[in-house]
């Protein structure tokens, strides 16, 4: 089994690959090979080719929402699953090749997304460093300590402290997000199109795209949801890119499609939006349930079905003449 990852190694990516395994059964994760990619978009083709197996990927930050590159890739194509979800607290040190005075750095290298979650203490510590991009947090770190002395001074990567101890760096400052407690969503993906049973705590995701011709279009797709007590507890809209003004919707509920409320509402957005991209029903990771009224318990929809079903069999059948 090859499952990829945002890399190079100890990335947050990495990290949620990591957490992901230790929950498997070890004779499984002994067949696992670990496999590094720069890019989602990349990690994807090759899923999709069948060069690896399953990937994870970051979905959503608890400070800069969610994760434009993951989303638009897991919406271009219905070929793949959500099985899984992990969770990563999200710390980040400031580290250099060699001990070095803050006030003396020049350029400061990270993910964009990291970056936007120091940005603050980056603007107040080191307001005239130019700030780099790098494909990855481990990356800015790996480049730095593969630089000759001469080339890194100046230099700095924001980084995880994993990443900082595995690249032999100097921490220089360390815990500098803007946010304490900050975390990022994973979900590892597979192409099988298995569907993981449903254990009550679950969580299911999905892209709607709404019909364009017709005002509140938004609003009668969200009211299918309310009218079957789901929860949304993330949604955000996302550019189809054909032209200005059509948007796509990035969306998570409280349920698995074996929910009958769940499957109710699905049914319902088949109906009314032109494409419902279903992406998986897969455990929330912290375990949370949903409250639930009575009307919206399975067995309140199975009696609905079965009542129905009572009345139409008591339809007379229409005269062949």
């Amino acid at each position: 089994m090859r499952y990829g990852y945002l890399g190079p190694e100890t990335t947050f990516t990495h990290q949620a690959l990591l957490q992901a395994l230790a929950v498997m059964p070890e004779e499984f994760v002994a067949t696992v090979e670990q496999v590094p990619f720069t890019a989602v978009a990349t990690a994807t083709t090759d899923l999709l080719a069948g060069d690896i197996d399953a990937l994870i990927a970051p979905i959503e930050n608890s400070v800069e929402g969610g994760v434009s590159g993951t989303l638009d890739v897991l919406a271009a194509t219905d070929s793949i699953t959500i099985i899984a979800e992990q969770i990563v607290q999200v710390t980040f040190v400031l580290a250099a090749r060699e001990p070095t005075e803050i006030a003396d750095l020049q350029v400061v290298s990270s993910h964009p997304h990291a970056q936007a979650q120091v940005q603050g203490w980056l603007r107040s510590n080191v307001p005239g460093a130019d700030v780099a991009t790098a494909s990855s947090t481990a990356a800015a770190a790996r480049d730095l300590a593969a630089m000759s002395p001469q080339e890194g001074r100046g230099r700095a990567a924001v980084c995880s402290p994993l990443a900082a101890e595995h690249f032999g760096l100097t921490v220089l400052a360390e815990q500098i997000e803007d946010n304490a407690g900050a975390q990022t969503r994973f979900v590892l993906v597979t192409r099988e199109g298995r569907i993981p049973a449903p254990t009550g705590a679950d969580k299911t995701t999905l892209v709607l795209q709404l019909p364009h011709n017709r005002s509140g279009a938004l609003l009668e797709s969200l009211e299918m949801f309310n009218a079957n007590g789901v929860n949304l507890s993330r949604i955000e809209s996302r550019p189809l890119g054909d032209f200005l003004g059509r948007y796509s919707f990035s969306i998570d509920v409280e349920g698995h499609i074996e929910d009958r409320r769940v499957a109710a509402a699905l049914r319902a957005l088949h109906r009314i939006c032109p494409v419902v991209h279903y992406l998986g029903s897969y455990p929330r990771i912290d375990g949370a349930r949903p409250d639930l009224r009575e009307e919206f318990a399975d067995d309140t929809y199975d009696e609905a079905h079965a009542w129905i079903e009572k009345l139409t069999g008591m339809v007379t059948p229409q005269s062949s003449n």
